[in-house]
């Protein structure tokens, strides 16, 4: 009998404007996989506002949701990896730097360990604005401030890129690599 071969799941968490999106859809065309854009960034441009922090769970459940969905197509096609641009912990870590919200922490620090590779954004690319979503340099340090603290009280495992796109792109690339020897 064939066995079907399941989809990997990969994740990319960092703060806005560091180059995830980039990445992801680069790594969608070599991997290939299976690209789930960010729900966030989603809502904010259907209702030209941020959420609220009532909205915040919404947010994350849509987010797991295109998930899971991507997966299932991934799986019928025969695509081997499904990139999550980004993962619902960005979720629970923007909650906690906009309303001081840790709420969404315990079920995003779950999912997040649904996947086989996390890939970090650095902030050292060069800021762009980018309409609503976008808040600022100062803004994205402390938003990334966060993520070390999530990931060193979780000791989640990830893998730090950075520089330009080319060099993210080669040292994600050499991840999955490294993923496929064991």
């Amino acid at each position: 009998m064939d066995s079907v071969m399941m989809p990997r799941r990969l994740a990319l968490v960092g703060a806005e404007c560091s180059g995830k999106t980039t990445l992801a859809t680069a790594l969608a065309r070599e991997l290939p996989a299976h690209y789930v854009p960010e729900v966030l960034r989603e809502f904010v441009d259907s209702t030209g506002r941020s959420p609220t922090k009532h909205e915040q769970h919404m947010i994350m459940a849509g987010q797991i949701n295109a998930e899971r969905v991507a997966y299932q197509q991934a799986a019928i096609s025969g695509v081997p990896w499904v990139c999550a641009d980004p993962c619902p912990l960005m979720t629970a870590v923007y909650s906690i730097e906009y309303f001081n919200d840790e709420s969404l922490l315990p079920p995003a620090v779950r999912h997040q360990q649904t996947y086989d590779l996390t890939l970090w954004c650095d902030v050292d690319l060069p800021w762009v604005p980018d309409g609503a979503q976008r808040d600022g340099p100062q803004r994205r340090l402390s938003v990334d401030r966060v993520i070390a603290a999530v990931v060193a009280d979780f000791d989640l495992s990830v893998v730090r890129v950075h520089g330009g796109p080319d060099e993210r792109l080669c040292a994600a690339l050499a991840a999955v690599d490294a993923m496929r020897t064991y």
